[in-house]
C-alpha cells in the first residue's frame, strides 16, 4: 500500500472516529438536557437550580398566599382519574358551600404543585364555585415519569372535564392556568370540548415548548438551540412520546372557540412578555381579551396589582361565564 493510500485510510478512520465521538457527545448532551428539564428524578434538574435562585433571593409569600395555603390544606378533598394511557392522576377538590353547577379547573405551573394555585383556588371558591386543582403528570401525587409541559396534559384536562360533566351534566366550567398550566389551558382550547366549558383564562403561558426551551437553553447555558435542542427533542420523542415543535399553544389556539382572557406581566423574562401578543393574535375565538400587568415578573401579576387583576377576571367571568 502506498504512503498516500495509508494516509488517506488514516484520515478516513479518524473522520469516522470523530463522527462517532460527536454523535456520542450530542446524544449525551441531549439526554442530559431532557433529564434536566423533564425528568423530576434526575440528579440535577431545572427545579433544583430554580429553588436555589429563589432561596438566594429570599422570596417570601404574601399574606394572601399564606392564608390561602392554610385554607387549601384544611378544605381539600382527594380526587383521582385514570388517564387514557393508564397513568394514574390525582387532584384536590373543593366543593362549593352551596349546591352549585359552576366549576373552576385550576392548573399549576412547571415543577409546582396544586397548592401553588391556592390563592386562585380560594378566590374562585369564594365566588361560589366548585374548584378542581389537578396535579400535572410527574408532579405531586400524579403518576408519570416525565413532565409534559402542557402537551400530554391537555388530554388529561379534557378527561377531568369529562369526569365533571358525567357527575354534573349541568356543569359550567372555567379552565384557568398559570405558566405551564396556562400553556396547558391554551392547548386544551384547541381540543374538541363539551359546551359545558364556558371560558378559559391563561396567565403567562408560552407559545410553544420549543420556543420556551430555546430561550432557557440560551439563558441558562448560553447556547444556541441548534444542535443540542434538536437532539433533546429527538430524545423526548423517544422517551416521553411528544415533540417540542408540535407542543404549540399558538397552533392549538387557531382552533379555539370559547371566550379567552390572556394575562401577562410586562417584566416577565422567564416566559417573555412578547409571547402574550403571539398567543392572543393566534387565538381564533370570537371573544378574546388581554390584560397587561405593569411591573409584574413571571407568575406575579396577581400579587403586583391584585385589584386590576381580579376586577378584570371577575368582569370577564360575569360577562362570559
Amino acid at each position: 500500500m502506498s504512503q498516500n493510500a495509508r494516509s488517506h485510510r488514516k484520515l478516513k478512520i479518524a473522520g469516522v472516529v470523530a463522527l462517532v465521538l460527536v454523535v456520542a457527545l450530542l446524544g449525551f448532551a441531549g439526554n442530559f438536557l431532557f433529564d434536566f428539564a423533564l425528568n423530576p428524578q434526575a440528579p440535577y434538574t431545572m427545579k433544583m437550580m430554580q429553588d436555589g435562585k429563589d432561596a438566594e433571593k429570599g422570596e417570601q409569600m404574601d399574606a394572601e398566599e399564606g392564608e390561602a395555603r392554610a385554607w387549601f390544606k384544611e378544605n381539600r378533598e382527594s380526587s383521582s382519574l385514570t388517564a387514557n394511557d393508564g397513568t394514574e392522576l390525582a387532584a384536590w377538590y373543593f366543593a362549593a358551600s352551596e349546591s352549585a353547577h359552576d366549576y373552576a379547573v385550576c392548573l399549576h405551573g412547571y415543577t409546582n404543585e396544586p397548592i401553588g394555585m391556592a390563592r386562585y383556588v380560594k378566590r374562585f371558591h369564594d365566588r361560589g364555585m366548585n374548584v378542581l386543582a389537578p396535579a400535572a403528570r410527574a408532579h405531586e401525587r400524579s403518576g408519570g415519569d416525565y413532565i409534559g409541559m402542557g402537551w400530554p396534559e391537555r388530554l388529561d384536562i379534557v378527561a377531568w372535564i369529562e369526569q365533571i360533566v358525567q357527575a354534573d351534566p349541568e356543569a359550567r366550567i372555567l379552565v384557568f392556568g398559570e405558566s405551564m398550566g396556562a400553556a396547558t389551558a391554551m392547548n386544551v382550547a384547541g381540543e374538541s370540548l363539551p359546551a359545558n366549558v364556558k371560558c378559559i383564562i391563561e396567565d403567562c403561558g408560552y407559545t410553544s415548548v420549543w420556543d420556551e426551551f430555546s430561550l432557557q437553553l440560551k439563558d441558562v447555558f448560553g447556547l444556541p438551540s441548534f444542535p443540542l435542542l434538536d437532539v433533546a427533542n429527538l430524545v423526548c420523542n423517544v422517551r416521553a412520546g411528544y415533540d417540542f415543535h408540535k407542543a404549540s399553544s399558538v397552533e392549538q389556539l387557531k382552533h379555539a372557540t370559547v371566550p379567552m382572557l390572556f394575562i401577562h406581566g410586562d417584566q416577565d423574562t422567564f416566559v417573555p412578555y412578547s409571547m402574550l401578543d403571539q398567543n392572543y393574535e393566534a387565538c381564533a375565538s370570537k371573544v378574546k381579551q388581554k390584560l397587561t400587568i405593569h411591573g409584574a415578573t413571571h407568575a406575579k401579576s396577581a400579587q403586583v396589582d391584585p385589584e386590576l387583576y381580579w376586577n378584570t377576571v371577575d368582569d370577564f367571568l360575569d360577562e362570559y361565564f
